[in-house]
């Protein structure tokens, strides 16, 4: 097996892993991604002798992890042939991570738009390894939040955009960051199974979720579901700004943004 740090063939091309002096990774996993890689870099089946030449591994060394990448339905490999390429779940990742990609760019423009009218912040996020992240960040006119920008990692209790996250994701996505906030006895944060359910129920309810001063003091943020076709959440899109809210307590602004998350989630063909 390559030493770390070392570069690989892939497709024909040399690629020197990047190192990180502030993270581990785990080398099998990313072993199998590089074999996983060069099935994506050739046009059409691949021997297993062309596999080893392209990740600079042996023979046998490429044969186990193509096996495994076989048994977890990445890579498929043709009995008559012998040749390998790609699996079902290659498909399956390939076309979510395209939904997510038109869902970010249609909600990135529809998101500019709305900012430019109603002159609030407004950010879009989706869920990353440590929770709801900030990948398109819009400083509007009149407030401007200051703390946020890309990467933020919003916390799921106590913001709009993590409460949104938290009513519409399996509870096994938010569990560990659930548990992690549970911790830090925040007083603003609610800390019984009910007073959770209750929030959940509250933002399905309503649509989308509304806070004010919880995230950023004597601020008013709102979030808003983006679903696709599978009718599953795949970002969310917000806005930070004042209360807006009339007598009837309808406000303009977070009516806007409700229109915006559904005409997107319409665009995906999303429910």
């Amino acid at each position: 097996m390559a030493k770390p740090g070392t570069p690989r063939q892939r497709g024909g091309k040399a690629v020197r892993p990047t190192a990180s002096k502030d993270l581990q990774g785990i080398q099998s996993v990313e072993t199998g991604l590089a074999v996983l890689n060069a099935l994506v870099g050739r046009r059409g089946p691949m021997t297993l002798g062309e596999v080893a030449r392209d990740t600079g591994l042996s023979a046998s060394q490429a044969r186990r992890y193509l096996v495994s990448l076989v048994r977890c339905g990445f890579a498929a490999q043709d009995p008559a042939t012998g040749r390998y390429d790609l699996g079902s779940r290659s498909l399956s990742v390939g076309l979510a991570a395209l939904a997510r990609v038109e869902a970010i760019e249609l909600a990135t423009t529809a998101l500019k738009e709305l900012v430019a009218r109603i002159e609030e912040g407004g950010t879009l996020a989706v869920w990353g390894d440590e929770g709801p992240t900030i990948v398109r960040w819009l400083r509007g006119g009149g407030i401007g939040v200051t703390s946020l920008g890309l990467g933020t990692i919003f916390p799921l209790l106590s913001s709009a955009t993590g409460q949104v996250f938290l009513a519409h994701l399996p509870a096994r996505n938010t569990a560990a960051q659930l548990k992690r906030e549970l911790g830090n006895e925040d007083p603003r944060v609610p800390t019984t199974a009910a007073r959770i359910d209750a929030i959940k129920a509250g933002v399905r309810k309503a649509g989308c979720a509304w806070l004010k001063g919880h995230f950023v003091e004597n601020v008013r943020g709102a979030a808003a579901p983006i679903f696709d076709s599978q009718g599953e959440l795949v970002a969310v899109v917000a806005i930070a700004g004042p209360d807006r809210r009339d007598p009837s307590g309808r406000d303009p602004s977070v009516e806007a943004l409700n229109d915006v998350a559904q005409r997107v989630t319409r665009q995906l063909n999303g429910r």
